[in-house]
C-alpha cells in the first residue's frame, strides 16, 4: 500500500512540474493546465511574445507573453525595473495595434532568423500568432530596422501595463 501511495505521489509531482507551455504541430500554443493569476487564466492561446536575451554587458533581459484574452505575463530577469514574474491585462485596442504593426512591417514574411557567429550580442525574439498563422523571428545580427522598430513599439505599448507580481504560494 505504501508503494502505491508513493508511486501516486511521484506521478502527481511529475505532472505538476511539467512545462506548462507546449507547442503542437500546427504551431499554436497547447492549452495546458490553467494557471490562475488574479482571476485570469493562462490557458488561452498565445497572441504575441517579445523576449530580449542576455549579453555579456548590461542588456535588459525579459519576456512578455500576451494571450488572446488580454491576459499577459512579464518575466524580468536582469537590468530591468521589475524582476520576477508579473501578470497584467492588455486591452483589445493594444492587441489590435500590435497586429496592425505586424501587418505594416509584413511580419509573417520576414526571415525566421537574423544571426551570425557573433556570440556576445543579445537576441530579440518576437512571435505573433494571428489569422491562422504563427511566426517566430529570432533577431541578433542584421535585424531589419522595421523589426527593431516593431519590438520598440511593443515595448512602448506593454511596459506601461499595470504589472502585478506573482507571489509565491506558501
Amino acid at each position: 500500500m505504501k508503494h502505491l501511495l508513493l508511486a501516486t505521489a511521484t506521478l502527481l509531482v511529475a505532472a505538476a512540474c511539467k512545462n506548462r507551455e507546449q507547442v503542437v504541430t500546427d504551431g499554436t500554443a497547447a492549452q495546458g493546465p490553467a494557471v490562475v493569476y488574479g482571476g485570469a487564466t493562462e490557458a488561452d492561446s498565445l497572441f504575441f511574445s517579445l523576449e530580449r536575451t542576455p549579453c555579456f554587458g548590461q542588456c535588459k533581459t525579459y519576456r512578455i507573453r500576451v494571450f488572446r484574452s488580454g491576459f499577459a505575463v512579464y518575466e524580468g530577469s536582469s537590468f530591468v525595473e521589475k524582476t520576477g514574474t508579473h501578470y497584467g491585462h492588455v486591452g483589445s485596442d493594444t492587441l489590435a495595434l500590435l497586429l496592425q504593426k505586424a501587418g505594416d512591417i509584413d511580419f509573417f514574411n520576414l526571415q525566421d532568423r537574423y544571426d551570425s557567429q557573433v556570440t556576445d550580442l543579445p537576441s530579440t525574439i518576437v512571435e505573433v500568432v494571428a489569422n491562422g498563422r504563427n511566426k517566430r523571428v529570432v533577431a541578433r545580427v542584421g535585424t531589419p530596422p522595421a523589426l527593431k522598430a516593431f519590438a520598440a513599439y511593443a515595448d512602448e505599448l506593454l511596459f506601461p501595463v499595470a504589472w502585478k507580481p506573482v507571489l509565491p504560494v506558501e
